[in-house]
């Protein structure tokens, strides 16, 4: 008897303030490039491209293929994107180490206005291929993917924060 994807399933999460107000840092998420914010954490590597989209990222079914440093790709997909609180997506069709572990992964985005700014919260969830991938994976989601979280999430703050709008009803968006 096979187990359930969900029970197969390895995630780690991370969170942060943003000094900006929710729907103004939405739109600048959604057309980020992936390199400059994905940089890697040790073993984890950076992505360096995209490539193949078809279609807007905001539609639900676009899809891209993520290359990574090591020469590795996977393909992304959109899953839902709800303005301006929720963004979701699907990563599959593995080429590196990480196929022999998951069938997939599903990353989702969460965006919620506080009186100082915005809270993003980020979960990426694994699913393994069997019991023993799940083993192997635990530690490498909970301290190694979760790092390259953390470091995706403190790059994408400090980037969004330090870019100046340029329009005038979003130049009082910047908080002190």
């Amino acid at each position: 008897m096979q187990a359930s994807s969900r029970s197969l399933s390895v995630s780690a999460t991370t969170k942060a303030r943003i000094s900006r107000r929710r729907a103004e840092l939405f739109e600048q998420f959604i057309p980020i490039e992936l390199p400059r914010i994905l940089l890697g954490y040790g073993p984890v590597p950076a992505v360096v491209s995209t490539t193949d989209q078809n279609g807007p990222w905001d539609q639900p079914g676009s899809s891209r293929t993520v290359h990574l440093a090591d020469g590795s790709t996977a393909r992304e997909q959109v899953t839902a994107c709800e303005r301006p609180g929720h963004f979701a997506y699907r990563v599959g069709e593995f080429s590196g180490y990480v196929r022999h572990l998951a069938t997939e992964a599903n990353g989702e985005w969460w965006f919620t206005e506080t009186g100082q700014g915005t809270d993003v919260v980020w979960t990426y969830s694994f699913t393994a291929r069997s019991r023993p991938a799940q083993l192997i994976l635990l530690p490498i989601v909970k301290l190694l993917w979760r790092g390259f979280m953390r470091v995706g999430m403190r790059t994408f703050g400090e980037l969004t924060e330090s870019e100046v709008s340029t329009t005038p009803t979003d130049s009082s968006a910047t908080a002190a």
